[in-house]
């Protein structure tokens, strides 16, 4: 069996300046927070007439059994396998789960992010919410040993217990052929110029910030979770999101439900602007390391920008700004990105999160009350989109 220091290894993290990218295990990864994460949960399994549970449980099997098989070598055996899954889980900053009695189908986890995102931002459930961990489950089974089963969680933190069950199912889906494939085109070529001209503060240094933050070890504690800048952040593969949303904005445009969907992704990458900026600039890592560079509004707008490129999310920049406007530019959002290297060329922008996000920052710097208060205050536009063929997303946020 590998040692712990191997699998280690092969699940570190490197950071891509040139796209402003984490990658880890052969997939890029995108830093978002608990928020973010339960409230788009929310949106697609709250959907009446779509299943967004299952969309969310394929997405994630298929997604990390790719992961899991390039973190894999030939000679690895099965109990390496599964502590591969279990370490990369809580790596990722997703929890923890025990992975001992997966042969007796049997499996517990005494921590999950998805929990506190949603004990933090949506109270007590009265169903539960690791489905995410389901997918999970699922790929790292067949990852371990080439075998379809379905996991299904029995009892939740969310809903008051102990610890968090599931149940491995082996029976008629048991060996039916392998998880449908995370297949894609190549990547779109990474900008050769930037774009601008872009607008800085002279008070904030943005790339001693992005620094700072790659530098910061963004990996799962003893419980698998990465409390950082005061929220619960995780490693999402960036398929995921992309995959997760593409589907279900096409449910829901078979409803004649587009636009709706499309606004719904908005308004939860809104509030990820509010809620997760908010954790950050009132967090001990602000305090000594950002605080400094701040002397307006403007400067916490600014070094804002600047934690996302660091975050993965990104390369986007300001290109104008007032305290009730916003213009941002984007050259490699992982939105357009992925758009493109699932379903080629789009009609429409699709980067419902950066819109949202970019509404949900001027909400935070410049808005007044609290975040209930503040929320549809600022609106947001994407005017032009990489998905769409264009050499850049741009953004334009206004006061309503």
């Amino acid at each position: 069996m590998a040692t712990g220091k191997d699998l280690e290894d092969r699940l570190a993290m490197h950071y891509e300046p040139a796209t402003y990218r984490r990658r880890i295990a052969g997939h890029d990864v995108i830093i978002h927070c608990h928020h973010y994460n339960a409230r788009l949960q929310r949106t697609l399994e709250g959907a009446r007439g779509i299943d967004g549970k299952g969309l969310i449980v394929g997405v994630a099997e298929s997604v990390f059994a790719d992961q899991l098989a390039r973190a894999t070598r030939p000679d690895d055996d099965e109990a390496t396998r599964f502590a591969l899954a279990e370490l990369l889980y809580a790596r990722l900053g997703f929890g923890r789960i025990d992975l001992a009695k997966i042969g007796e189908g049997v499996v517990q986890a005494s921590s999950s992010h998805f929990v506190e995102g949603w004990l933090a931002g949506l109270g007590q459930s009265e169903r539960n919410v690791c489905t995410f961990t389901e997918g999970y489950l699922q790929a790292a089974v067949f990852a371990a040993t080439g075998e379809r089963v379905t996991a299904r969680e029995t009892e939740c933190m969310a809903r008051g217990a102990s610890c968090c069950s599931f149940v491995i199912d082996r029976g008629d889906d048991a060996g039916r052929g392998p998880v449908t494939p995370n297949e894609k085109q190549p990547t779109i070529a990474v900008p050769s110029e930037r774009g601008g001209p872009f607008v800085h503060s002279g008070n904030v240094d943005e790339q001693a910030i992005i620094d700072a933050v790659v530098g910061i070890p963004m990996s799962g504690d003893a419980a698998g979770l990465i409390p950082a800048f005061s929220v619960y952040l995780a490693n999402t593969p960036a398929d995921f999101y992309n995959r997760i949303c593409i589907g279900f904005v096409e449910a829901m445009r078979a409803l004649g439900r587009e636009k709706v969907a499309m606004r719904l992704l908005a308004s939860d990458g809104e509030h990820c602007g509010m809620n997760t900026f908010r954790g950050i600039m009132h967090s001990p890592e602000w305090d000594g390391l950002i605080a400094p560079m701040v002397r307006d509004r403007g400067d916490a707008l600014h070094a804002i920008i600047a934690i996302s490129n660091a975050l993965g999310w990104g390369d986007w920049h300001v290109t104008a700004h007032t305290p009730s406007s916003l213009a941002l530019e984007s050259r490699y959002g992982y939105e357009a990105v992925g758009y493109r290297q699932f379903r080629g060329q789009a009609e429409t922008p699709r980067c419902a999160m950066l819109t949202g996000v970019a509404a949900g920052v001027m909400e935070l710097v410049y808005g007044e009350g609290t975040i209930e208060e503040r929320y549809g205050t600022f609106g947001s536009e994407e005017q032009r989109c990489v998905a769409c063929g264009e050499g850049s997303c741009n953004f334009a946020v206004s006061r309503v």
